[in-house]
């Protein structure tokens, strides 16, 4: 048995992983074909591309539901849990995106229920078989998310992997059908020809809405995929994790000490709040503004207004992480060890470096055709400073989280007033690696601690080393408060900030998307790719990155 990190394997996950992760791959690629495929013929109610995905879906959820049943029978996964995986803000996040995917599969039965027909009964039927399975899924990740499944290792890992190429390519439909929809829109913008064509297409076009609760559900719908693509992406990284710990047990006796619930004073993030709050109340006025001005004369002047914003912000951005990185520096936190012990915290920095690599690209192909092309108009070189500032604060961002998710516990901050007073047994300074303490190492412990604290009051009486021994303890106290409330201060306007960008991302403009100098410098159909392409890891970069500040503020609410 192999052995890291406090941790052992139970059964031997070499061939089990290899077939699974081999199974991943088969369906992901054949999913992949098929998808885009479709998109290929313009083809966006494929009974095809839903047929598959129903049969995925159904499986999926037809062994969630075995495994639920027989892990409820025999009781056994509650001896073998990580506490550190399945925290219950993620479990909330992931509860109200399913609600809002089952919203989403409300309205597009209704919508193809008014277009039923020019459809399929497939497209009727993929919303109900969406719906199931958001449910089963949400009810088999909140139960078992700190399991380490020990049975059936080789089973169970299949079908982890098969749930997670499902929600995979479930995300990868929704993006490729939004991708295809802002190409025809943005085309429609610059052509006037293909402008006429789509309109008059849309007036002979037989499966249009005719009603207006037919409109209700098409628009709805529409507003409502960005959260179905963070349900996905969500389910993945929690499917992946279990995964991950499977056929894991703990090395040593005790069970593993679980983390203390965190207490939130509002008053001590007031100053973060308030600035966020007036970020965020910025963005909506910013997307309003952008709606308005929408037209082909008044977008120059939508997009100065967009680029001076987001200047602002990601500059505040940039100096908050700055900040956050050097107070971490300064207290000295980081553990190392962590990042080979613990899954989700390697899983989190993995998933937050590669998604950042979206928004990376786009920003450092707008500076190339900037540079290149030599046209520095108003507009340009808002766009130019704009992704410099934004490759700068994704990449300050990036180490600020890394570092805050690594950090261990202060070493340097005193367990008691008395630490210093006396000779005091280091090998109770400091947590122990032991669950089970025996009665003769309490009662010895106990015995320690009250001659220490009667050596120390001692000492508080006499008038000449009394307030030395407390004064540097006391001031230490006072500095670390200092320093852990200026950081949760932080933690809170950039996760903000982080959820106001993703509402730029999801709802408002995309001046990048729109530039004339990277289309003409790229060609039309190379920029628009590699834009509709990285948009989507912008986004779940923005939602990870909120995520992560938001763990990372409740873990310091405990140190």
């Amino acid at each position: 048995m192999s052995e890291a990190g406090g941790w052992q394997e139970g059964c031997s996950p070499k061939p089990a992983s290899l077939l699974s992760v081999l199974h991943l791959i088969l369906v992901s690629l054949l999913g992949s074909a098929i998808l885009l495929s479709e998109m290929s013929h313009h083809l966006p109610h494929s009974p095809r591309v839903h047929g598959f995905l129903m049969v995925l879906m159904l499986a999926s959820s037809a062994w969630m539901l075995c495994f639920g049943w027989q892990s409820r029978k025999t009781e056994k996964h509650r001896l073998n849990v990580d506490h550190h995986a399945g925290a219950i803000w993620l479990k909330a996040g992931l509860a109200i995106f399913a609600l809002a995917t089952l919203i989403l599969d409300c309205f597009s039965f209704g919508y193809y229920r008014e277009i039923l027909h020019c459809t399929s009964p497939l497209m009727i039927a993929f919303p109900l078989v969406q719906a199931v399975f958001t449910v089963t899924q949400v009810s088999f990740l909140s139960s078992f998310a700190k399991v380490c499944i020990q049975d059936w290792c080789c089973l169970h890992r299949v079908g982890l992997m098969n749930s997670l190429a499902t929600n995979l390519l479930l995300w990868m439909n929704v993006v490729l059908d939004e991708s295809t929809k802002q190409l025809k829109e943005l085309r429609s913008i610059y052509t006037e020809e293909q402008q006429d064509s789509a309109q008059n297409t849309t007036l002979s076009n037989s499966c249009a809405c005719t009603t207006d609760l037919c409109h209700i559900f098409r628009d709805g719908a529409a507003h409502l995929h960005p959260f179905n693509i963070e349900f996905s992406l969500f389910s993945s990284t929690m499917l992946y994790v279990l995964w991950k710990n499977m056929g894991r047990v703990p090395s040593s006796l005790g069970p593993q000490a679980r983390a203390r619930r965190p207490a939130f004073r509002i008053s001590a993030i007031f100053p973060g709040l308030l600035l966020g709050a007036l970020v965020l109340s910025a963005t909506f006025g910013c997307i309003v503004f952008g709606v308005f001005f929408k037209a082909k004369d008044t977008l120059p002047h939508a997009l100065q207004i967009y680029y001076t914003f987001s200047l602002i912000l990601l500059c505040l951005m940039l100096l908050s992480s700055c900040a956050g990185t050097l107070v971490y520096r300064l207290q000295k936190r980081s553990s190392f060890t962590f990042r080979t012990e613990n899954v989700v915290r390697n899983l989190d920095v993995a998933l937050l470096v590669g998604c950042s690599c979206g928004p990376l690209a786009v920003c450092i192909f707008s500076m190339t055709a900037i540079f290149f092309t030599g046209s520095l108009s108003s507009l340009n070189s808002l766009d130019l400073f704009f992704s410099f500032f934004k490759t700068l604060q994704v990449l300050g961002q990036n180490l600020f989280i890394s570092e805050a998710l690594f950090s261990g516990p202060d070493e340097r901050h005193p367990t008691a007033q008395f630490v210093l007073a006396g000779a005091l047994n280091k090998s109770f300074d400091s947590e122990s690696q032991c669950a089970v303490w025996s009665t003769m190492e309490s009662s010895m412990q106990v015995q320690m601690d009250e001659d220490e604290k009667s050596r120390v009051l001692k000492m508080h009486d006499s008038p000449h080393m009394g307030a030395a021994a407390f004064q540097k303890p006391f001031l230490f106290t006072s500095r670390r408060r200092g320093r852990a409330k200026i950081m949760q201060n932080i933690l809170v306007f950039l996760l903000l900030c982080n959820i106001a960008v993703w509402i730029l991302y999801v709802y408002g403009a995309r001046p990048h998307l729109v530039s004339e100098t990277e289309q003409n410098f790229y060609g039309f159909t190379l920029w628009a790719t590699v834009v509709t392409s990285c948009l989507p890891l912008g986004i779940f970069y923005r939602m990870h990155s909120a995520a992560s500040l938001f763990e990372v503020y409740c873990k310091s609410q405990l140190d």
